[in-house]
C-alpha cells in the first residue's frame, strides 16, 4: 500500500476512507473532491457515492413489509462491511459498485486481476509427458 501513501489531506487514510461511507453521500463527495492523489482514499470516496445512490431503491423496497426489512437489513450489514474495511486500510470492492469505482477512479482500461492473468489454464495437461504430440 506505499503507493497510496502520498495524499493531500492530513486526515489517516483509513480514517479518510471511512468518513466516505460514514457520512451518507456528503462525505464521498468532499473526499473525493479534496483528495487528488491518494488513489485508495478516492477509490472509498467513489464507492460510496455509488453505494449511497443505491440506497434509493432500497429505501423504496422498505416499505414492503417483509421483503423490505431484510432488504434494509442486507444493506445496512454491507454498509458496517465497507466502514469496518475502510477503517483498516482494505481495498474492499462490492461486486459491480466497486467495479464502477474502480474504472472512475483507475481509468477505464484497469482491470481487476484475475484467473486468467496467471498464464495458460493449468487443468489441461501439456507436453509429451502427459500424452500430447510435442
Amino acid at each position: 500500500m506505499e503507493e497510496h501513501k502520498q495524499q493531500d489531506t492530513a486526515i489517516p487514510q483509513g480514517i479518510a476512507a471511512f468518513a466516505a461511507y460514514f457520512f451518507p453521500f456528503l462525505g464521498g463527495l468532499v473526499l473525493l473532491a479534496i483528495e487528488r492523489k491518494n488513489l485508495f482514499i478516492r477509490f472509498h470516496a467513489a464507492q460510496a457515492i455509488i453505494f449511497w445512490i443505491c440506497f434509493i431503491p432500497v429505501a423504496l423496497i422498505s416499505m414492503i413489509p417483509i421483503i423490505g426489512a431484510i432488504v434494509s437489513l442486507v444493506f445496512i450489514v454491507v454498509w458496517i462491511l465497507l466502514m469496518y474495511q475502510a477503517w483498516r486500510e482494505r481495498m474492499f470492492e462490492l461486486p459491480l459498485i466497486g467495479d464502477l469505482a474502480r474504472r472512475q477512479v483507475f481509468g477505464a482500461a484497469s482491470k481487476k486481476p484475475g484467473p486468467e492473468a496467471a498464464g495458460p489454464d493449468q487443468d489441461e495437461p501439456r507436453g509429451p509427458a502427459a500424452g500430447g504430440a510435442v
